[in-house]
């Protein structure tokens, strides 16, 4: 009852702060792909990142404890502008983060962004974390929300390639990235040369995704010498030279 009370009247930042607090003195167990963060961190020196998809910093966010922890430095990628500056106040103060309020495609220009309504406080939690830039994948949250057409809105942002996004960027090889774009995570993903990089994590969601982009996904990373782990909705592409994935490999 109390964590319900304190997740609908506390603020992303508040939410975060108090959360750190709670790790501190060991009162928080973190979900798998928050401790494999931590370990990336404590044993394979990880400590920049970037993040596309990153709503307001704090709902189901692998990096957000990290950040508060341990001073990552990186940056956000969020489109939305409502969650933007929910973002930006999120880590505010925080050094070393930078804010890119743009969304990824395969081409630099202008696209329609499809996302729900949630200010009637009707719909679940989850519902705030489903901007896409594909109109059929928010479509297919109805047989979840009844009546999800009256809650659809869309709004033109601002895109561009993840070639540009690097190039724009002070960290242009960051040890940690995740990608949350609900259904187009292997198109951002495939843009990205994993075998020149030497990026430690990525962080994707699969949930969302087709059999055949996940399959083309798994033989990329295999490719660039990924090894896959599965931690929820989510795939871990943990580097198979690292600490973390001898880890990893040794637990499964």
């Amino acid at each position: 009852m109390l964590r319900s009370i304190a997740a609908q009247s506390l603020s992303a930042r508040q939410k975060s702060r108090l959360r750190n607090v709670v790790a501190r003195f060991g009162g928080y167990r973190m979900r798998r792909v928050e401790a494999v963060v931590d370990q990336l961190i404590r044993e394979d020196g990880a400590r920049s990142f970037l993040q596309i998809g990153a709503n307001d910093g704090y709902m189901s966010d692998p990096l957000n404890l990290a950040i508060f922890r341990h001073g990552l430095r990186g940056s956000f990628v969020e489109p939305q502008p409502n969650y933007f500056r929910e973002l930006q106040n999120t880590y505010r103060g925080l050094r070393g983060l930078r804010y890119v309020q743009k969304a990824i495609a395969n081409a630099p220009g202008r696209m329609t962004m499809f996302s729900l309504d949630c200010s009637s406080g009707k719909l679940p939690g989850w519902a705030r974390g489903v901007g896409t830039l594909s109109a059929e994948q928010i479509r297919k949250f109805g047989d979840q929300i009844p009546d999800i057409e009256s809650y659809i809105r869309s709004q033109e942002v601002t895109c561009c390639t993840v070639s540009d996004l690097l190039g724009e960027l002070d960290e242009r090889d960051p040890d940690i990235v995740v990608v949350d774009a609900e259904g187009f995570d292997h198109a951002i993903l495939s843009q990205f040369d994993f075998a020149q990089l030497a990026t430690k994590l990525v962080i994707y969601e699969t949930e969302s995704m087709d059999e055949r982009d996940i399959t083309a996904l798994a033989t990329l990373f295999d490719r660039c010498g990924f090894a896959l782990f599965a931690a929820g909705q989510d795939t871990l592409a943990i580097r198979k030279t690292t600490h973390t994935c001898a880890s990893m490999a040794g637990q499964d």
